[in-house]
């Protein structure tokens, strides 16, 4: 009868941390998008300053699978979680701010970069370590010689990667395969390193990844991006119009144009990256609904993510501000008020796709992402300085 009872009782604690999840959910999505516009200014801030001093939440590379509290005992002690991009993502919210965030930005480096040495703690593996980078050297707090050593590892890691391989691949695992997710995380970077410490042969590598996804990358007939293709066969992998494939693109093309604007000369590369980004933002005009929402899949108008929805509503206020461009800001506007409308009563911008596991496994799960409220206030900086 003991062995009965304990045994009922392990199958009600699986069920249940499932549950207690889901409730937990349910209970922070009560009364979400009713705040007002300055409680969702001051709120968003809030938590984005919260999550650069404590820790942002965790964000599982699979979470597919139920029963999760057995998932969380296998996957003890592995990597399960992503963590530059959400990081970058929350610095570029603060490069973008007015506020004086000089401690706040000091204090997220310092977890990763020590500024006893300027070297990384533990060197990355993972190339969005990268577009963590692109944003340290964009940040007016932080001295790049005092970040040299780190930057420059980081590059290195990337040359070497491109030299071996032609080009860069998301990982070693698979290093035939280029991902669009590789764009908007290394490009910028390259051509900000390059630019802030005179090694130009960088650009000359973001270029070429740019240049190479753009012949075997990309959908003639939609111009929307693969998730991949396959450098040997240059077959296409993954969907075509995968949402935040699509803001990565953007991404990668309108902040290496913001880093190359910032020096003199590089005509024919910032004319190139310019046509780039007006094509594609023209392109995407159509996929996005009338409301501002943006989908996981573009193409098939499916369930939307917010954190598509706020990098490529980034890219728009961006432009709209270079170009002076009523139309871009109009789309920003409409994406900015969809992600107020999904926007917890806590500040937290929900409903963001979770991390991809792999190339065709895109997460069912629609939950919290860091990117998503970073790039949500970064998009709202700039709108409200039009």
């Amino acid at each position: 009868m003991t062995v009965i009872v304990i045994f009922l009782l392990i199958i009600i604690a699986i069920l249940g941390y499932d549950l207690w999840e889901d409730f937990l959910t349910w209970l922070g999505r009560i009364k979400i998008g009713r705040l007002t516009d300055s409680e969702w200014h001051d709120k968003t801030r809030k938590i984005l300053l919260k999550w650069m001093l404590k820790g942002n939440p965790e964000v599982l590379i699979n979470d597919n699978k139920k029963v999760n509290i057995l998932k969380k005992i296998n996957d003890y002690g592995k990597i399960t979680s992503v963590t530059y991009w959400q990081d970058a993502s929350l610095l570029k919210a603060a490069n973008s701010m007015n506020e004086n965030l000089e401690s706040e930005v000091k204090n997220l480096a310092e977890r990763f970069i020590p500024s006893a040495d300027g070297e990384w703690k533990f060197l990355p593996k993972r190339i969005d370590s990268a577009m963590f980078c692109y944003e340290l050297l964009s940040s007016k707090y932080i001295d790049p010689e005092k970040i040299k050593p780190a930057m420059g590892n980081s590059a290195y890691m990337l040359k070497v990667a491109a030299e071996k391989n032609g080009s860069i691949p998301y990982n070693e695992t698979f290093p035939k395969y280029r991902l669009v997710d590789t764009v908007g995380m290394v490009c910028p970077f390259l051509i900000k390193y390059a630019l802030v410490y005179n090694e130009k042969e960088y650009i000359d590598i973001a270029m070429k990844q740019i240049r190479e996804y753009c012949k075997n990358g990309i959908d003639e007939k939609t111009k929307l991006p693969f998730h991949g293709f396959c450098d040997e066969t240059f077959e296409p992998l993954g969907v075509c119009g995968w949402g935040r494939g699509c803001a990565w693109w953007a991404i990668g093309l309108v902040d290496s144009l913001r880093a190359l604007l910032g020096a003199e000369g590089f005509n024919r590369e910032k004319a190139e990256l310019l046509k780039l980004s007006i094509e594609f933002l023209d392109t995407m005009k159509k996929y996005i609904h009338d409301d501002g929402t943006v989908d996981r899949i573009v193409v098939s108008f499916s369930i939307q993510d917010s954190s598509a929805c706020a990098m490529l509503a980034y890219c728009y206020a961006y432009m709209a501000d270079l170009l002076k461009n009523e139309e871009y800001k109009n789309l920003a506007e409409k994406m900015r008020h969809k992600l107020k409308l999904v926007t917890r009563r806590n500040g937290i911008v929900d409903f963001s796709q979770g991390d991809t596991h792999g190339i065709g496994f895109y997460s069912e799960k629609l939950c919290i992402v860091p990117a998503a409220q970073g790039f949500t206030i970064a998009a709202d900086e700039l709108l409200n300085n039009l």
